[in-house]
């Protein structure tokens, strides 16, 4: 075991004692601190075995989401590191070794769940690889708190090639399985992988007509064996538990609500700026706490207390970008905030609404508004005839570029978009949007090519002849102008 560090193992307990006590006998000598809480429905009087094992020992009350207590079971934890195990996992002897030989330069690992059925593991989407953030150091790890959302950790990591191996589908029939998938669909719903609903995917192997099944290592089959076919504890003496309340498992949970008096605040807008119509710009906003709760900063902080914004009167907009607290917001303080936010489409005056919200339970409702002028987009669309790549074609590109009216945005329209803006810096499009005020073409290739990407330019003019003021053909490195009246485009064909 490694000398510079100590190791916290934790689990959560809810099924038969001698699987646990077999479970804590397996982990026993690679860890420096065994740590269980058990849920508070199992027998007291089993528990003997589990007290004599477990370095601490809580019972607790179950509610879900089953991620709902790991931020207040880490917390019961005092080792450098802590490795989680469910009660119906096993680990590997590959693990075993990795948890006593930890590389201290990491500050978290990922294990490969391995999901036992038949006689062997389910090595076939969606079940192989399914990577598992357990081995962490406290201060890297995030509890997010929600189902099916992972524990999050920063800093330098590994994927260790040391399985756990999952016994949910061997000890459960079908229809504890199916009953299992539904309550966590109801939980979660709509979340889908392999062709399936998630759970459903996971949870049922009977839903596919063929799976691939590889065998154990005999040492890991003997692990396996050990702590599944456990023998139940002989009832004794009820041993002295901690027990924790719920309020004392919810403090610790990201995904609580807070109080009612922890939503007050007051929100206060510097004058905003006058963005073009679409433009990503940001307003100043003092932000005070004016409740009892402490609000994280950061873009991961956990509860996601954030800022964002909506249009009045505008409805059906893409989600609103939401802006993160630059630092911890106690009681009593306030701060400064450039929060972004996203014009509208069309130019005009609108009324701009910003607000804190607390992601998934509600807006905070102390809404500061300013007036805004969004002034019209002006946009120079440039018809190309081919993918960037060759010199002399971008060469004329960016001659065009360059020459075009500071106050037009340039925008490029042809083939392989991605290509385009990458290599010119600008957007790119492969169709051309509703509107532009100039249209340019750089034609290229033979003859047919450059007379349908003039016809595609007459085209753009007839559908804004009020806007275009003029089309641009550059041929030969050099750049012609000429009124954009039909008559003009018909002569430069």
């Amino acid at each position: 075991m490694s000398e510079a560090s100590s190791l916290s193992v934790c689990c959560l307990s809810g099924g038969p004692p001698g699987r646990l006590v077999a479970l804590l006998e397996v982990l026993r000598p690679v860890a420096d601190e065994l740590v269980v809480a058990v849920d508070e429905r199992v027998d007291d009087g089993l528990l003997g075995p589990v007290a004599e094992l477990a370095d601490v020992l809580v019972d607790y009350p179950y509610a879900e989401p089953v991620e709902r207590p790991f931020a207040w079971l880490h917390s019961l934890c005092s080792g450098d590191w802590i490795f989680r195990l469910d009660d119906d996992e096993v680990p590997s002897g590959a693990l075993l070794v990795a948890l006593s030989e930890r590389d201290e330069r990491l500050t978290h690992a990922w294990v490969p769940r391995r999901w036992l059925w038949e006689d062997g593991w389910l090595a076939d989407d969606p079940w192989a690889p399914d990577w598992q953030l357990r081995l962490v150091r406290p201060d890297a790890a995030r509890f997010p708190g929600r189902m099916h959302v992972p524990i999050q950790a920063d800093g330098q990591h590994a994927y260790l090639e040391a399985p756990i191996y999952h016994l949910d589908l061997v000890e459960n029939d079908h229809a504890a399985r199916a009953a299992k998938a539904r309550r966590y669909e109801r939980n979660r719903p709509g979340l889908r992988i392999a062709g399936f609903p998630l759970n459903a995917a996971y949870y049922l192997p009977e839903l596919r007509d063929e799976v691939a099944v590889a065998p154990l290592e005999a040492d890991d089959a003997a692990l396996v064996r050990r702590v599944r076919f456990a023998p139940a504890p002989a009832r004794g003496a009820t041993p002295r538990l901690r027990r924790a309340t719920r309020a004392e498992v919810d403090s610790w949970w990201a995904d609580a609500p807070l109080a009612d008096e922890d939503y007050r605040a007051h929100v206060e807008l510097c004058s905003p700026p006058s963005p073009v119509a679409g433009e990503l710009r940001a307003v100043d906003v003092r932000v005070t706490n004016l409740g009892g709760a402490v609000w994280r900063g950061g873009a991961n902080a956990l509860p996601e207390v954030r800022l964002s914004y909506r249009w009045r009167a505008l409805e059906h907009l893409d989600e609103q970008p939401r802006t993160s607290l630059p630092h911890d917001l106690h009681p009593g303080e306030s701060t400064l905030v450039p929060v972004v936010f996203r014009a509208p489409e069309e130019s005009g005056t609108y009324e701009l609404v910003v607000d804190l919200v607390h992601e998934r339970h509600r807006w905070f409702g102390v809404e500061a508004r300013a007036e805004v002028e969004v002034r019209p987009r002006r946009q120079a669309v440039v018809l190309v005839g081919q993918p960037p790549g060759e010199e002399e074609f971008d060469r004329r590109v960016e001659e065009l570029l360059g020459r075009i009216d500071a106050s037009l945005e340039p925008i490029l329209v042809g083939p392989k978009e991605d290509w385009l803006r990458d290599r010119f810096g600008t957007e790119a499009l492969s169709v051309p949007p509703s509107r532009a005020d100039q249209v340019f073409v750089v034609p290229a290739g033979q003859r047919r090519s450059q007379l349908r990407l003039r016809a595609r330019a007459r085209r753009l003019e007839r559908r804004d002849r009020g806007v275009v003021s003029s089309l641009k053909l550059v041929l030969r490195g050099t750049l012609s102008v000429m009124i954009a009246t039909v008559g003009a485009i018909d002569r430069l064909t």
